[in-house]
């Protein structure tokens, strides 16, 4: 490339790329380098593996380690499974939240806006321990049951799958009502009443016109969430049980007890591509089938 060219290209440019630079400088230092340094070692062998292992040097082992345990890959499987639910329910609770909000006055939605911030800001063992309470077998929920006469008895709402689910609902809807009110907000007035002048419905208003606008917003939403449950520690470790650890517990327990680095290395490793590459594929699903631009 011509000096002139690299010259003018340096004068356009210049400024964004200074201005994006302390983003550039985090990612680099807090995840590439962290990402890469993870990925060698999780090609390291550990000081337990066999000895023909150990003198490999590195090597891919620690993978089909990973690959070949029922227990990891049943891990990875229910971390996958929870997350997609998750995101399904956070989904369907937060995009009716999000429309709300559009019609709200502005103080009234500036006050929906400070309870979500609120609830980013509050601390994540304290929500848990909450839902502790209100899913107790002597809790709120399982009194209103019984008062009622659906139960006749305590039932366990804890410590099982749907629990967990409950939890990461409840810490993701922030991550979901945002981006989607974020999208929504700026559809002009001209495409909520243009479907109404020609006859359409609310409904069919809200299908074929507004959800596709809104598809943006959604993608990243959904996306965000995903990544959000599928990595989630915390909320399994306090409503789940041994039976449904989910594939970080199974990393943390590898990295912290039985401090087998290379393997609980490579378990994250995995998690990570897999994320990386469902996220590609879902945002291809809705480039190709919903002809949407995200």
């Amino acid at each position: 490339m011509p000096f002139a060219q690299i010259k003018i290209g340096m004068r356009d440019y210049g400024p964004a790329f200074l201005m994006i630079s302390p983003l550039l400088f985090f990612l680099l230092a807090f995840y590439i380098i962290p990402f890469g340094e993870m990925f060698l070692e999780s090609l390291r062998p550990w000081a337990n593996d066999p000895a023909e292992i150990q003198a490999a040097g590195l090597s891919l082992f620690q993978y089909e380690k990973a690959l070949d345990s029922a227990y990891i890959v049943r891990a990875l499987i229910r971390t996958f499974e929870i997350s997609t639910i998750s995101v399904i329910i956070t989904f369907l609770l937060s995009y009716p939240v999000a429309l709300l909000m559009l019609w709200l006055s502005p103080k009234t939605c500036s006050a929906f806006l400070i309870v979500i911030f609120i609830s980013l800001a509050a601390s994540l063992i304290v929500r848990n321990y909450g839902w502790l309470v209100v899913l107790a077998d002597k809790g709120p929920i399982n009194n209103l049951m019984i008062a009622l006469s659906i139960f006749d008895r305590p039932q366990r709402l804890v410590y099982n799958q749907w629990a967990i689910i409950v939890g990461l609902v409840h810490y993701a809807m922030p991550f979901m009502i945002l981006p989607i009110y974020g999208s929504l907000i700026r559809i002009p007035n001209s495409q909520w009443e243009a479907p109404r002048t020609l006859g359409a419905g609310s409904w069919t208003t809200l299908r074929t016109v507004i959800m596709p606008l809104s598809m943006p917003g959604v993608f990243g939403g959904t996306t965000l969430c995903f990544a959000v449950c599928a990595s989630a520690f915390v909320t399994p470790l306090m409503l789940g049980s041994p039976s449904t650890a989910m594939i970080s517990q199974v990393a943390a327990e590898q990295l912290l007890i039985q401090l087998n680095f290379p393997l609980g290395s490579a378990i994250i490793f995995i998690l990570t591509t897999l994320t990386f590459i469902l996220t590609l594929v879902y945002a291809l699903w809705i480039r190709k089938v919903l002809r949407v631009n995200v």
